[in-house]
C-alpha cells in the first residue's frame, strides 16, 4: 500500500482513495442493472401501536392507540456490517471487512469492503466504505454516481441492528494519481483533476478518523485511479 510523507511523518494511506483501483480496464459496464435478486432487502425498525390509557371525563381509563416510534439504535454499535443499501439508487450489496493490504488495493467483486484501518459503523467516527462501479458479475457500486444528496443509506449489522444515514456530500473527481497506471488522456481531464496535487494527501483525508458519525463511502470513476475518484459522505439520522 502506498504511504503519504507529510511534514516528515508517514502517514499510514488507509483508503482506497489512493490505494484503490476500483474499474478494472476493459471490463467497464456503462449499463445499469438492478440490485442483486440474492440479498433482501433491509428492513427498517417502524413505528408500532401502543396502548395509553388516558383518562375520560368520569375519571376511569380508557384504551386509545397512539403510535409510537420503535427507535433506529442509537450509534453505539457492536456488530459488523453485513449489508449496505441506497435504495433511490438500486444499491444493496453484501459488506466485508478487507483483511490484507491487497483487498485495500483492489476489493473483491463480491461487495464492498470496509478498509482495514478504518472503524466499523456505529462507533462514532468515520468508516471508508469501498466497492467497484460494476454492475456485472453484480451491481456494485457504479450507481453511486447518481446518488443525490439527502438519500438514505442503510446499513445492516451482525447483530440485526440497522443505522441509517442521509447523503450529505457528493464530491466527485478527487485526485489521487498514481504512476503505475496510464494518465487519463489530457484532452478528458477535468480542470480539477488537470490542476491536482502530485499525491494523494487530499483523496487521503476522506479516510480519517472524525470526532463524530460518519460514513464515507468511495469508488473511481474511470479506468484507473488517474481518472479520479467518487466520494459521498453520509451521516446519521437519529431517531
Amino acid at each position: 500500500m502506498r504511504r503519504i510523507f507529510s511534514a516528515g511523518t508517514v502517514v499510514p494511506l488507509l483508503l482506497a482513495v489512493a490505494g484503490v483501483a476500483l474499474i478494472i480496464a476493459g471490463q467497464l459496464d456503462w449499463g445499469t442493472a438492478p440490485p442483486s435478486a440474492s440479498l433482501p432487502p433491509i428492513v427498517v425498525p417502524t413505528r408500532s401501536p401502543v396502548a395509553v390509557a388516558s383518562p375520560t371525563a368520569t375519571e376511569t381509563a380508557t384504551a386509545s392507540v397512539e403510535p409510537t416510534v420503535t427507535p433506529t439504535p442509537s450509534f453505539g454499535a457492536t456488530g459488523t456490517a453485513v449489508q449496505l443499501q441506497i435504495p433511490s439508487v438500486g444499491i444493496n450489496v453484501r459488506v466485508f471487512q478487507s483483511g490484507t493490504a491487497g483487498n485495500d488495493d483492489n476489493p473483491g467483486l463480491d461487495g464492498a469492503y470496509l478498509i482495514r484501518n478504518t472503524s466499523q459503523p456505529g462507533r462514532g467516527t468515520n468508516s471508508y466504505i469501498i466497492a467497484h462501479a460494476r454492475q456485472q458479475p453484480i451491481p456494485l457500486f457504479k450507481s453511486l454516481w447518481n446518488v443525490q444528496l439527502g438519500a438514505e443509506v442503510l446499513v445492516q449489522m451482525s447483530d440485526g441492528m440497522v443505522l441509517r444515514y442521509r447523503v450529505t456530500e457528493v464530491r466527485p473527481n478527487i485526485p489521487c494519481p498514481d504512476s503505475r497506471f496510464p494518465p487519463m488522456p489530457a484532452d478528458q481531464q477535468p480542470l480539477v483533476l488537470r490542476y491536482a496535487p502530485d499525491d494523494c494527501a487530499y483523496g487521503a483525508s476522506w479516510s480519517q478518523p472524525t470526532d463524530h458519525e460518519r460514513l464515507t463511502l468511495q469508488t473511481s470513476q474511470g479506468f484507473n485511479r488517474n481518472w479520479g475518484e467518487f466520494i459521498v459522505v453520509a451521516d446519521p439520522v437519529y431517531d
